[in-house]
């Protein structure tokens, strides 16, 4: 009887804990779940949920997956196909053009986030937050501010016709600048408005836009005639990597002969890495000074620079008139680097030549002059590179060793003997082994180089001239 009345209540036991588990599994919204909430419908709102340990972790996570689903809709490019109309002084022709354009989301130009329920989940000590986003009140806001930004866009062609009009040529050209960066606004909002409105209405103010362009492009092929952008000194000089180009280029920008003075200028250089000393207008002589002061060393025996207006004309075929100025290479580097290296071992006494040639060949690649020589003078260098470096043996096995390089290499100016840079052998990246000690030691000292050469290149680089 005991025993019977035993597994009656371990029974009812059993079924009180199923119930209390879909109990509390019934009191769960839904939502936690992913299924949709009535008041929130797809059409009309974009929705995200979050959790975390905390609410407002859950807050955080539920409004950064909202904005990571918009990064997904529109951080692809998109491609906008427009009939031009290009017009020449003796014939008319049109042509279909391709604009390619890449938008990525930013939250300030998105309004009515809000987190719309909040639920703390006691089974998983979880903490949930459901983030709402209403596409028709950003449709609705960004419909607006498109048809803003083209009416103002409008009124300054009209502000820039009556400038030029009165021989006010340089405020009149900065204004067209400063709109042709409008569109570069303007094309962001198209994309985003998409993910928010009906095809319908997003088509009409593209539509819009585009018309626009081209009406914007055509003015620009009507002002640019009058635009000169000319180098009054020789535009090509010869210069090295390390110290540039010893005189500035001299620019002068002008309209129809007058001197555009204070107009926004743009410096595009063919070689990404070049320093470049230059205002960003012109002065009250419509002149600017282009100073070259250093650039990475390449194979071309020319490196060129485009001095133009600042004009954002990825949606325009008429570009603005520029000046190239070109920089010769000369075929023998101004710099000097002396180096010495001091490797510490019991395996290779040869390895302070196994960096010694690594790093020589690295620099020279950069159209450095390098001395490898510890007993030559220092005094004509203008830089001294010392590395002081330690070759660790680690434990192997049957003649196999491990071997890794402990050190620093210390980069000095070669005038003021001033620490510039001191650069940290980082052990791990050179790491060799299974080799002999010998060849594990020379591999290890190869390593060295390759764990530490961009590092010191960009040092270089950067005191060029400073040192």
């Amino acid at each position: 009887m005991m025993c019977s009345m035993g597994k009656v209540m371990r029974l009812v036991s059993l079924v009180s804990l199923i119930l209390v588990s879909f109990s509390i599994q019934a009191a769960d919204p839904k939502w936690i779940y992913g299924a949709a909430q009535d008041d929130y419908q797809a059409d009309k709102y974009i929705t995200a949920i979050g959790e975390g340990e905390s609410s407002e972790d859950a807050r955080k996570n539920a409004i950064s997956r909202l904005a990571e689903q918009l990064k997904v809709s529109i951080s692809s490019q998109s491609n906008i196909t427009k009939e031009y109309q290009s017009t020449s002084e003796d014939s008319s022709m049109k042509e279909n053009m391709d604009i390619q354009i890449s938008t990525e989301v930013d939250l300030e130009n998105i309004e009515g986030i809000k987190i719309a329920n909040q639920y703390f989940q006691q089974s998983s000590n979880t903490y949930f937050a459901f983030a709402v986003l209403d596409k028709v009140k950003n449709a609705t806001n960004l419909s607006f501010k498109i048809e803003s930004e083209l009416d103002h866009i409008r009124s300054q062609l009209e502000k820039v016709e009556q400038l030029l009009a009165k021989s006010e040529s340089s405020e009149g050209i900065i204004i067209l600048l400063k709109a042709s960066h409008l569109f570069k606004e303007i094309t962001k909002d198209i994309e985003l408005h998409k993910l928010f409105s009906d095809s319908g209405m997003n088509s009409m103010l593209k539509s819009d836009a585009l018309s626009l362009v081209s009406e914007f492009d055509q003015y620009l092929a009507k002002v640019f005639r009058q635009v000169a952008v000319k180098v009054q000194s020789d535009n090509r000089q010869t210069g090295s990597p390390e110290l540039g180009v010893s005189e500035p280029y001299q620019v002068i920008y002008t309209y129809n002969g007058r001197p555009l003075k204070s107009v926004p200028v743009s410096i595009i250089a063919d070689n990404e890495g070049m320093l470049i000393d230059f205002d960003e207008t012109t002065n009250q002589r419509g002149e600017l000074s282009v100073k070259v002061r250093s650039f990475p060393y390449s194979d071309k025996s020319e490196n060129k620079i485009k001095a133009g207006l600042d004009l954002y004309d990825e949606l325009f075929v008429n570009k603005s008139a520029f000046a190239e100025l070109v920089v010769l290479l000369s075929q023998k580097s101004q710099v000097t680097i002396l180096l010495n290296s001091k490797i510490a071992n019991h395996y290779n006494e040869y390895l302070y030549l196994t960096v010694n040639d690594g790093l020589s060949s690295v620099l020279s690649e950069q159209n450095y002059n390098v001395i490898a020589d510890e007993s030559a003078d220092s005094s004509g260098a203008d830089y001294i590179i010392d590395v002081k470096a330690a070759a660790t043996e680690l434990p192997g096995f049957n003649g196999i060793q491990f071997t890794k390089m402990n050190g620093v290499v210390v980069i000095k100016s070669g005038k003021t003997k001033r620490v510039l840079k001191t650069i940290r052998i980082k052990s791990e990246k050179t790491k060799a082994g299974a080799l002999s000690s010998d060849l594990a030691a020379e591999k290890a000292a190869g390593l060295l180089v390759d764990a530490v050469k961009g590092e010191l290149l960009h040092t270089l680089e950067k005191n060029l001239g400073r040192n």
